[in-house]
């Protein structure tokens, strides 16, 4: 693929993750809320966000492998129109049972994000891969940031605009990959895929029998799961102490996005640089501890987004420097391996968590997942100290390019 190619097909892949973000964006904070409408538990606004989670765990590799066997464009505009279809579902779901139902169809399109990566790859030079997985990374976040305040507007006109909004950004960001998107996978690499099993399981053993690997795995899914603790409940939480509703909880998880970005986008790096991976990665744990603990213990609104910057703070810090340090342990022969067995732990994870935390808030008390979330790290951090003893030291330059070039989970 000559350079103006590249280039074109750089911007559209952006174009597409980011008009895929906008419309996961947009229904995240008002996912509770739309649960509640048709009865749901807390237990089941936790089963709301597991079933999205069950669903990538599942369908990722598969649509990745696939992927590989036929093309990265067919399946991309598939998940393309599965999440459209899925989001105008949620809409009109009529019953708790449909909703989850949708969500699990979302969750299963939105397994094309790792898909997106390896097309990244597929149209970059090996010069040219850390920029262009920045660009993933920033049309993340952008529409992390971007799609719960366009939820927050929709919802002032109405709640169901704002799945029906998501539903049209889709079909938009549909029309816009068939015209524009060409397929970046090669027949003979496609032929290559096809002859290759579907699903290897020794990259799991390799990692399992490599010991600060597996640490660093086990560190990465604690996290993961005190987190999405959190994601479930929190909008719980601010209805039942502060009345909250649609909007505000959008705008709360504006600000967590903000200063989320801000963290990757500028800080992450100079403290990698200044400090090393096996410094920030404590550092990060800590924040979110505190995050947790304050608020479980927060009354008032200045109290709330203070925990909400900490948390934020500390997952910006923390999630990518674990995969910059993960990547870069791995090494050059295995790093797609390495880093798609830690997704297989951050998606479990975003499964296990959201029913505990959404337990924990409907029988024992409102506080209980962050003070307990707040706990489990406090421990996680006392082994995270003793794990990280044992990672050698590596030069500065290659750590930061490794956090940097680290993907989301």
């Amino acid at each position: 693929m000559k350079t103006p190619g590249r280039k074109r097909a750089r911007t559209a892949i952006f174009v597409t993750v980011l008009l895929d973000l906008l419309g996961f964006g947009m229904i995240l904070p008002i996912l509770p809320f739309y649960g509640q409408q048709y009865g749901a538990t807390d237990f089941q606004v936790g089963v709301l966000f597991a079933s999205f989670s069950a669903a990538q765990l599942v369908f990722a590799p598969l649509l990745g492998r696939l992927s590989d066997r036929v093309g990265r464009r067919p399946v991309l505009l598939a998940t393309i129109a599965a999440s459209a279809s899925a989001h105008l579902v949620f809409a009109f779901a009529g019953s708790f049972a449909v909703l989850v139902a949708a969500r699990v169809a979302s969750g299963a399109a939105a397994a094309n994000f790792g898909i997106a990566q390896a097309y990244m790859a597929d149209v970059s030079a090996p010069g040219e891969r850390a920029r262009a997985m920045g660009l993933v990374g920033a049309a993340f976040g952008l529409g992390f940031v971007l799609g719960p305040a366009f939820g927050g507007l929709l919802s002032l006109v109405d709640r169901v605009a704002v799945p029906l909004g998501a539903a049209g950004l889709g079909l938009v960001n549909l029309a816009l990959a068939s015209a524009w998107l060409p397929e970046s996978l090669s027949p003979d690499l496609r032929a290559v895929s096809r002859a290759a099993p579907w699903l290897d399981l020794r990259r799991v053993a390799a990692v399992v029998h490599s010991g600060p690997l597996f640490g660093l795995m086990l560190l990465l899914f604690t996290v993961t799961f005190c987190m999405s603790m959190m994601e479930a409940t929190v909008a719980l939480l601010v209805q039942a102490r502060f009345g909250w509703g649609d909007v505000e909880t959008a705008w709360l998880f504006v600000f967590v996005g903000v200063v989320m970005v801000a963290t990757q986008g500028g800080l992450i790096g100079f403290a990698v640089a200044r400090f090393g991976e096996t410094r920030v990665i404590p550092a990060g744990i800590a924040a979110i501890a505190a995050g947790l603990g304050l608020l479980a213990a927060s009354g008032s609104v200045p109290a709330l987004y203070l925990a909400a910057a900490l948390l934020a703070l500390g997952a910006g810090l923390n999630a990518p420097a674990t995969l910059g340090l993960l990547s870069r342990l791995a090494g050059e022969g295995s790093q797609g391996g390495t880093l798609g067995v830690a997704r297989s732990f951050g998606a479990l994870a975003r499964v296990l968590g959201p029913l505990g935390g959404t337990w924990l808030f409907g029988h024992v008390s409102p506080g209980a997942p962050y003070w307990s979330g707040g706990a489990i790290l406090a421990v996680a951090l006392a082994l995270a100290g003793l794990l990280l003893r044992r990672v050698p030291a590596a030069g500065r330059a290659a750590a930061v390019e490794a956090v940097e070039t680290a993907p989301p989970i």
